[in-house]
């Protein structure tokens, strides 16, 4: 015995038939306890009850189950999880579960109530008492009841037997036409059945179509998202390219003019060094151009001197003494224009100096400010090139916010096309489920016939075999009592005979005293078992 689960086959209505006529003996003979719905209710709701344990044995639970064509192995409970079939959500496997669960409770219900009714009616399923509420029982013959006259009864058991023939003739045609309309039923519910399944394997046909029509209407518009993405991507990368590239040029251009501004500045540095250099040799060349000349004119003095002193030495000692008066004078005087000579080169030498000394603070100065001037054009630089980071960064960024745009959208559009197919999908499943269910309902109500129905076929089989075995009883007692009539006559005719020939022999007797017995009495048994008389 194999415990069939909602929403599977149901198991064959003869192993059905065959366990709970089996249950409800054991339940009349006592070999086990009997065991109603209402003492089934708690085991049922177990899930890990074992299937023995779900089958009652009180004849009326039983009589129930026969009579609603129910199997009480198809009352157990089941969680949701039961429910749950490969690719379904929580709330199908919930709608799948409240529907069966209502069945079930129904179920349970109604062999409650039937077994009240049979309470109340005095149903005890009890052999030789009625199976059906309000109709009698066949009972047996008494022995001790007063029998009739054999004709009389006779006449009434052929009545009887004509009745019983005539009835058992309807009940035949009465099954005959059960079983007629039974098969015309079962096949307009099979065709129904057909129908409905023709009718979902064709929703399902179509559902599988429309799937992958929009599978595949999802997989190109991805595609085409894709590709779009892909093109942006190429787009955004050639215009960075083309940025970075122009940003390249200007900055290799800045560094060019910034070099080429350098090397000019290098130049005139040098220039200016090489003029300082030549201003600096002039100013020595002066210098020695005129240190030349008083070394010169000195010697053309000297030398004059010394032709004046050779033609004065034949002069007078007074002359000599005015003439070495002269040459002091004329000593003071080169002194006077040496030192003169001197200060106007030291101060000319101050000046070059003083010149130098300020074109080296210019030229330091020159220098801090170029230093200052480039390190404000390097921060410039570093500005503008940090302010293209940044303005790279924000085209970066809102670049990547239109691709993140593009993509929020597209995943919302993605989102929304989900939801909407997850809508359509659930009630669809929920359709489904409802299908499943109404196709399960008529399958359950096409069993429960044919478990009716064999209940019914049994029970008249077994009010028909019962019928006959009763006829059969009764068609025996009735031979048996016409055989002990018959046996009867016979020895009443032929003990007529014995006594009749017993008294012809007695009328030729002396005597009747010798036949008497003990009492005075004759008795006919001794009179026929004379030897004179016996035949």
């Amino acid at each position: 015995m194999t415990i069939m689960h909602q929403g599977h086959a149901h198991r064959p209505a003869v192993e059905w038939l065959s366990d709970l006529q089996r249950a409800k003996q054991e339940g009349l003979t006592g070999t086990k306890p009997k065991i109603t719905i209402q003492d089934l209710i708690e085991k049922v709701n177990d899930p890990n009850a074992p299937e023995q344990a779900l089958i009652p044995t009180s004849p009326r639970s039983v009589e129930s189950c026969f009579r609603l064509g129910v199997d009480p192995l198809e009352l157990q409970f089941h969680p949701i999880a039961f429910y749950k079939y490969t690719g379904d959500t929580d709330e199908i496997a919930r709608i799948r579960y409240d529907k069966h669960e209502q069945v079930r409770r129904e179920r349970i219900k109604s062999l409650i109530e039937l077994r009240k009714r049979l309470v109340d009616d005095g149903w005890t399923g009890e052999p030789g008492r009625a199976t059906v509420p309000g109709a009698g029982g066949a009972k047996k013959p008494n022995a001790d009841a007063p029998r009739p006259g054999t004709a009389t009864m006779v006449e009434k058991e052929r009545a009887r037997l004509e009745v019983l023939k005539k009835r058992q003739e309807r009940e035949i045609n009465q099954m005959l036409q059960h079983e007629t309309q039974r098969k015309e039923l079962l096949d307009r519910q099979q065709k129904k059945v057909d129908a409905l399944e023709a009718r979902t394997a064709e929703l399902a046909r179509q559902k599988a179509e429309h799937d992958r029509e929009w599978l595949a209407k999802q997989r190109e518009l991805e595609l085409a998202r894709v590709a779009e993405q892909r093109e942006l991507d190429r787009e955004a990368k050639r215009m960075a390219e083309e940025r970075f590239k122009r940003e390249r040029e200007v900055q290799r251009a800045k560094e060019e003019e910034e070099k080429r501004l350098k090397r000019e500045a290098y130049a005139r540095e040098l220039e200016r060094r090489a003029k300082t250099a030549e201003a600096r040799a002039e100013t020595d060349r002066i210098l020695a151009d005129q240190a030349e000349r008083v070394r010169q004119r000195k010697m053309q003095m000297d030398a004059a001197d010394a032709e004046r002193a050779k033609r004065l030495q034949q002069e007078a000692h007074e002359r000599h003494l005015a003439n070495i008066e002269k040459r002091k004078k004329a000593e003071q005087r080169i002194t006077s224009a040496l030192a003169s000579s001197h200060e106007i080169l030291r101060k000319r030498r101050d000046d070059f100096e003083r010149k130098e000394r300020d074109a080296e603070v210019r030229r330091l100065e020159l220098e801090k400010e170029e230093k200052r001037s480039m390190e404000m054009k390097r921060q410039q630089e570093l500005e503008k090139e940090r302010d293209r980071q940044n303005k790279y960064l924000t085209a970066v960024e809102i670049e990547e916010g239109r691709k993140k745009a593009i993509r929020d959208k597209a995943e919302a559009k993605e989102r929304e096309m989900a939801e909407l197919a997850a809508a359509r999908k659930r009630e669809q499943d929920i359709r489904r489920v409802e299908r499943e269910f109404e196709l399960k309902r008529r399958l359950d109500r096409v069993d429960e016939i044919q478990k009716v129905n064999l209940y019914q076929r049994q029970s008249l089989l077994e009010r028909i075999m019962d019928d006959y075995q009763r006829t059969r009883s009764m068609m025996k007692e009735r031979h048996s009592l016409m055989q002990a009539r018959k046996d009867a006559n016979m020895a009443a005719s032929l003990q007529r005979q014995q006594v009749a020939a017993a008294m012809e022999q007695l009328k030729y007797a002396k005597s009747l005293e010798r036949l008497a017995g003990p009492n005075g009495t004759v008795s006919v048994d001794a009179l026929v078992r004379r030897p004179g008389t016996a035949r």
